[in-house]
């Protein structure tokens, strides 16, 4: 994967496709675990988009570990939110899983009141709940490491240039 497309970090752009993608697929994957009629008609919709998120999730973390290994500068500044990212990963996989248990248990003829359907749905919600606690710790601490330097209280100084980025620049966005 390159560390750059159109003269950006290709991490940059692919994160915006998780920023949004990641808490959508959440709160489908809640609203078909709650509404049994929307699991019957959305649910392999929904199973599948959250297949494509895992995509793009993992293709963001590699991307990222690309540009963190780049720009050697970026080890102190977004240490935290590499250990964060790495983990983004494996809470998408688990909405995955609990999405495509929800098209499962739904296509094998358990009732609304089953217990497996219920479980199932229960646990479906609270992943979904969870990897959205973790996209936004994910995301904050990512927003911290580029952005956290910044003073936009309209004071001269804008904010710290590690890195010879630039007045006004974050040093993060300037890596390459």
């Amino acid at each position: 994967m390159p560390v750059k497309v159109f003269g950006l970090p290709t991490h940059i752009l692919l994160l915006h496709v998780a920023v949004a993608g990641v808490p959508l697929v959440c709160l489908t994957t809640i609203a078909v675990a709650a509404r049994p009629k929307w699991r019957a008609r959305f649910g392999i919709a929904n199973a599948v988009f959250a297949m494509v998120m895992v995509g793009v999730t993992y293709a963001t973390q590699v991307a990222g570990q690309q540009l963190y290994n780049h720009a050697p500068y970026l080890q102190k500044l977004a240490a935290q939110h590499r250990g964060l990212g790495l983990t983004l990963v494996w809470f998408v996989a688990a909405v995955a899983v609990f999405a495509i248990a929800l098209v499962v248990v739904s296509r094998a003829g358990y009732a609304e009141h089953h217990a497996a359907t219920v479980t199932v749905a229960a646990l479906a919600i609270a992943a979904s709940a969870i990897c959205v606690v973790q996209c936004i710790r994910v995301g904050d601490s990512g927003a911290r490491a580029v952005w956290g330097n910044i003073n936009v209280s309209g004071s001269a100084r804008l904010g710290a240039d590690p890195v010879g980025a630039g007045a006004g620049v974050p040093a993060a966005l300037n890596v390459l």
